[in-house]
């Protein structure tokens, strides 16, 4: 991971547009499908919003960590919770929040093929212009390297970017003065209390 890097937070109105753009481009597509599989967990919240746009009754989801906060990359892949549900013989489609390097989707799909579907698309809000296996439907491609940080993991990397650069505890004006430098992120007061107030549930021990 780079030492000095510029991040930005997407949030969910902007997550709610990408999904409706993904699922128009299936819906002009040939493909339809039985079921959609959200990659835990950043997958999730896209993958239930696609469902609902083009009326698909099942979800589920397969939980695969490469990434912990704060963007520290682990050096394997790994599958931890596998898909549990029957599929033979079912259109699968993989939704996952952002396709980066590749190895996370690549996995789910390997995992999912292994399975017994009759096919398997992927879909993904954002994808890299470096990953090694590219989405069969992407919402927003980032040619220029950037941490991409969704609404719904803003307290896990805010608070670890704070930690890892002993931070914590610096207070709003001079924290939020280090993550507009660091990482190029305006933080609002709001946003940062809110994040700063849950530091017990992650450090308590």
């Amino acid at each position: 991971m780079k030492e000095d890097f510029s991040a930005k937070i997407i949030y969910l109105p902007e997550v709610y547009e990408i999904s409706y753009e993904i699922s128009k481009q299936i819906t002009k597509s040939p493909d339809s499908f039985d079921i959609v599989i959200g990659i835990a967990r950043g997958g999730l919240p896209p993958a239930r919003m696609i469902c609902d746009f083009l009326n698909i009754s099942t979800l589920t989801s397969l939980q695969i960590t490469h990434y912990t906060g704060g963007a520290q990359e682990k050096e394997d892949v790994e599958i931890t919770d596998p898909v549990a549900v029957d599929i033979r013989g079912k259109s699968i489609l993989i939704v996952d929040d952002i396709n980066d390097s590749g190895k996370t989707l690549e996995s789910a799909y390997e995992h999912v093929q292994y399975l017994g579907p009759s096919a398997i698309k992927t879909a993904v809000l954002h994808e890299k212009s470096n990953s090694c296996f590219n989405a069969h439907f992407t919402g927003k491609r980032l040619y220029n390297w950037k941490w991409v940080i969704y609404q719904w993991a803003v307290t896990e990397d805010l608070l670890e970017f704070l930690k890892r650069d002993d931070m914590l505890d610096a207070g709003e004006e001079r924290a939020i003065r280090h993550i507009a430098k660091k990482y190029d992120l305006e933080l609002d007061r709001e946003l940062f209390n809110k994040v700063i107030a849950m530091k017990e549930n992650y450090f308590s021990s």
